[in-house]
């Protein structure tokens, strides 16, 4: 005996085939989503400042992040990753646009010569993804941002009062705190060349 199905029988099945992978569709789009969502950075208030001298190299300072890391195989050596490279990351105004990309170092991160004033540093840590951090340059000073492991960073503060240190929401310390007679928030380096140009204004004599 021959059985025959039914037109609408074969549309119903064909709508719930649909709806079936249209399902299935949506949750792989979500579960692919969440995989590559990325998370916010950690935005710090507290800004980190100089403690080390340096040179004095006219009105400028200078900065180190020691960024998140990761060992790498050099070029042209096929043995095992042997040498420590550390990421690059942002300098930036205050105002968010961009003044310097650092490309960071190998073994040691880089110090890198900053006209005197206030940035913010966006940078890969070691334990808590990007952070966002301000910091302040004076002349002559070098201001170091440890963003590395927190074992590495807790030995690089050891013995310091905590009031003295900027800190991760984790308790990791970063940096000193920037003191008070530092530039002030609304110091840039644009401001400060401004500032020079007025006083050798009213400096030259009237013709």
């Amino acid at each position: 005996m021959k059985i025959t199905t039914h037109p609408i029988q074969r549309i119903e099945t064909n709508k719930t085939t649909l709806r079936l992978r249209n399902v299935v569709l949506s949750v792989a789009a979500s579960i692919l989503a969440a995989g590559c969502a990325v998370a916010p950075p950690t935005v710090l208030r507290e800004t980190v400042g100089p403690r080390v001298a340096a040179v004095n190299d006219g009105h400028a300072g200078y900065l180190t992040v020691y960024s998140a890391s990761n060992w790498i195989t050099p070029p042209g050596d096929e043995g095992d990753p042997s040498v420590l490279s550390y990421t690059d990351y942002d300098v930036r105004a205050l105002d968010g646009s961009l003044f310097k990309d650092v490309v960071n170092g190998e073994d040691e991160p880089v110090r890198v010569m900053l006209p005197k004033g206030r940035y913010i540093v966006a940078a890969e840590s070691d334990s808590a993804g990007t952070i966002s951090v301000p910091v302040a340059i004076e002349t002559g000073r070098s201001t170091i941002v440890h963003l590395e492991t927190e074992q590495d960073a807790k030995k690089a503060f050891a013995g310091i009062d905590s009031n003295d240190v900027v800190q991760l929401p984790n308790g990791q310390p970063i940096g000193f705190r920037a003191r008070q007679s530092e530039p002030s928030p609304s110091s840039s380096p644009m401001m400060a060349a401004r500032s020079r140009d007025r006083s050798l204004a009213i400096q030259q004599p009237k013709s």
